[in-house]
């Protein structure tokens, strides 16, 4: 199996050119019809990028010289810098001031020019262009969900101390649980896993061996100790099974292959957790999940950025402690995409069954073991497979779909 092991590629492709250089010469052991979408979001993500990935590559640099020649090529291309919301114009000159002191004229700079950025949401074409046909009916229901109503949860509060515990107890759990195993396929993920628990938010981490690391890992975010039982179970779904960890030891689990997997295709892998989450046990809380990112995608889709983001805000502040929006706002400004990636992609792999590319989720896990894993999940249905198989010979599709 050929892999694309950077996961963050998307992010680091505006300043490093390792990182393009490597991921422009994975897309030529593509067929014609994936390295063009392929191709669509290298273009994207390397012409574009944000304050903070300016921040980010600019603390990385050593000498003196290095940031004066990195300062002149950014400031060449200040006019592709990503629109940032006045809700954040605070956090970014604070920061700016704080932490580059002797910078700070060159990143106000940015940030003014940021501000006042062209209001055009770019991120539309790209995914219109991306998902193609599957993208009507994604929009189709991101306003179906959006409009259902949330369901109360009761939730249990968990003591520091237990967190570990109660995790590999469901991760044990699973690995037997009969009715999910007929559905995804058993899980191989024992409950000696190595587990770290991280005092941050988020929704946890999986880290493969399958395609970058040594071993494989679960990393658990306690949302600063105050973590309940109903988030960490369903952050084991997203993460070890049958979400992340169980996609990559299905679909990735034999490197002998002669196919290609690019572990920064966030529509599919991030999709795949998200169904995951939601399907499996169809929770109360999982719908919730899905309402939310549903109503959030809704408005960071609108044509008008900064009436998307004003909208956002208000949105989450309705839901959320201000600094938790701050953060949220951070990760929908700063890296544009990346949360659409979970919404777009679960929505993708629902029109994905919707077209008869699987009938189970089984069934779908066994058919990407056939083929290139990428964001071309427009790809992923059986017209589109035999239209593949028909033009272009040597190309990897689905088996059952290909009749010359």
């Amino acid at each position: 199996m050929k892999i694309l092991e950077t996961n963050d590629w998307k992010y680091k492709i505006p300043f490093d050119n390792v990182t393009y250089k490597n991921v422009k010469r994975y897309s030529l052991m593509l067929n014609t019809y994936e390295r063009e979408i392929m191709n669509k979001q290298i273009d994207f993500f390397r012409k574009h990028f944000s304050i903070l990935q300016v921040m980010e590559h600019f603390s990385k640099l050593k000498t003196k010289s290095d940031k004066e020649t990195f300062i002149k090529a950014v400031l060449k291309r200040q006019n592709n810098i990503y629109f940032l919301p006045n809700t954040l114009k605070s956090y970014m000159l604070k920061k700016a001031r704080t932490e580059f002191s002797e910078y700070k004229a060159f990143f106000e700079i940015l940030i003014n020019k940021a501000l006042n950025q062209k209001k055009t949401n770019i991120i539309v074409p790209l995914y219109k262009s991306v998902l193609l046909d599957f993208y009507p009916n994604v929009i189709r229901l991101i306003n179906k969900y959006r409009k259902q109503k949330e369901i109360p949860t009761s939730k249990k509060m968990l003591k520091p101390e237990a967190i570990e515990y109660y995790a590999r107890d469901l991760i044990h759990e699973l690995q037997f649980d009969y009715k999910l195993s007929q559905v995804y396929g058993r899980s191989s993920i024992r409950r000696s896993v190595p587990i770290s628990i991280v005092d941050d938010y988020g929704y946890g981490e999986w880290i493969s061996k399958n395609v970058t690391y040594n071993n494989n890992r679960f990393f658990i975010y306690s949302n600063h100790q105050r973590l309940t039982d109903v988030e960490l179970r369903h952050m084991v779904y997203f993460n070890v099974y049958p979400g992340y960890a169980h996609f990559y030891n299905t679909v990735a689990d034999d490197k002998t292959k002669n196919t290609c997997f690019d572990n920064g295709a966030t529509l599919i892998l991030n999709g795949w957790a998200l169904y995951a989450m939601c399907r499996n046990k169809n929770t109360a809380y999982s719908q919730n999940f899905l309402i939310e990112g549903t109503n959030i995608a809704h408005m960071l889709l609108k044509s008008n950025l900064e009436k998307a983001y004003e909208s956002v805000y208000v949105y989450l502040l309705g839901k959320y402690p201000k600094s938790k929006a701050i953060d949220y706002m951070l990760d929908y400004t700063q890296k544009p995409g990346h949360y659409l990636s979970y919404v777009l992609g679960e929505l993708s792999i629902e029109t994905a069954f919707s077209k008869g590319f699987a009938s189970t989720p089984i069934e779908f896990l066994n058919n990407l073991k056939q083929i290139n894993i990428g964001d071309y999940i427009c790809l992923y249905c059986p017209k589109k497979q035999k239209k593949i198989g028909k033009k272009i010979i040597t190309s990897r599709v689905v088996d059952k779909f290909f009749k010359v």
